[in-house]
């Protein structure tokens, strides 16, 4: 069965919406100053980041994501892909954490390279999951047709 590509079409659309709103807020949130709030603004971002991922995936799959079916998918997409992905997005987000400590005393810098810092890292993980889901999605429409 070939994939209908004017609803694949909106499903990405959507799914491009969310990680729009996510970078958005991430970006904000990265350009407050907060010197002691640094691990809860990780922490938030973090989380949102997470929501945005869940939601992507019940765009494309009209469900919520069970630990079964994301099992699957990294093995459709290889575990190397988890592993190293989440080993980069500590690193990512341990780095920005120190960035924004270091750049503390500099207010207007600190606020534009953080801002900056957060908002690209969410958009990069919202396109990598956005791929996965999407390879994922194609397979299993190409496994019931």
């Amino acid at each position: 069965m070939a994939v209908d590509q004017a609803f694949l079409q909106q499903k990405r659309y959507e799914a491009f919406v969310k990680i729009t709103q996510t970078v958005g807020g991430a970006a904000l949130t990265g350009a407050v100053p907060g010197p002691t709030l640094e691990l809860a603004k990780q922490l938030g971002i973090s989380i949102a980041d997470a929501w945005m991922c869940l939601d992507i995936y019940r765009k494309y799959f009209d469900q919520d994501l069970s630990r079964q079916d994301f099992s699957r998918m990294m093995q459709t997409t290889g575990v190397v892909v988890l592993g190293g992905g989440i080993a980069g997005y500590v690193g990512i987000r341990l780095a920005q954490a120190a960035l924004s400590e270091i750049l503390e005393n500099i207010p207007v810098a600190n606020s534009i390279i953080t801002s900056i810092a957060f908002g690209s890292s969410t958009f990069i993980i919202g396109l990598a999951w956005l791929a996965i889901v999407e390879q994922n999605y194609l397979l299993q429409q190409a496994e019931d047709g």
